[in-house]
């Protein structure tokens, strides 16, 4: 537990840099497969050539990403003690719902099975993505009571950010809005995704430099 403390921000550094480097990677091994258009969900579908690869790296980032919270949690409970609490519960969802799900549960286009598994998938995804909003929203009330007013100025511009990237990505799914057809869903999901994990990003930038400085 005294490593994840003291190196746990580092792990979120190498977590979040492989979430937003391997949708790439995998795309170089997926033929026809468009960014701009198709969901990082879909190297996980049957029929995917990297279907195996991607659940593997799934499985690995949903760990890390809990393995990270111990850090935080050491890091901001001196602030607030609540709030830290709710920051690691919310950074708890997010690895299980947007990660480690992919892996439990597989999307098919068989027509018996789509349903189920999309609800399961869309629903638990979902849910990650609000909590790791919520996440963000705790580490701007942290910083806020540390007085660090320039950072809590990013964090916010940065959650105004990701809101919006969530609207269009989600619109498909969000009555009135779906009858506007707004295309290129994959693009607003990889741009979502930036915002959603730059502010944990900075976070352990910010903290591992701190870390770096008293040893």
């Amino acid at each position: 537990m005294q490593f994840l403390k003291r190196y746990g921000f580092s792990l979120m550094i190498l977590v979040i840099i492989s979430e937003v480097t391997f949708p790439f990677i995998f795309a170089h091994f997926y033929p026809n497969y468009n960014q701009v258009t198709l969901l990082i969900s879909d190297f996980g579908e049957d029929g995917s050539p990297v279907k195996l690869a991607f659940k593997v790296w799934q499985l690995i980032d949903g760990c890390l990403f809990l393995l990270v919270i111990p850090s935080f949690y050491e890091r901001f409970k001196s602030t607030s003690q609540t709030l830290t609490i709710w920051l690691s519960i919310s950074l708890a969802i997010f690895s299980i719902g947007d990660c480690l799900v992919t892996v439990l549960f597989d999307r098919t286009t068989n027509a018996a099975q789509i349903d189920i598994e999309a609800l399961i998938h869309d629903y638990l995804s979902g849910a990650g993505f609000i909590a790791l909003l919520m996440a963000t929203f705790c580490l701007i009330r942290l910083y806020a009571l540390e007085s660090s007013q320039l950072f809590v100025r990013k964090l916010i511009f940065i959650l105004i950010l990701s809101v919006c990237f969530m609207l269009l990505y989600a619109a498909p799914k969000i009555p009135i809005i779906n009858q506007f057809h707004i295309p290129y869903r994959g693009l607003w999901q990889r741009a979502n995704l930036f915002f959603l994990y730059l502010p944990f990003f900075l976070v352990a930038l910010k903290n591992v430099h701190l870390t770096k400085k008293r040893h």
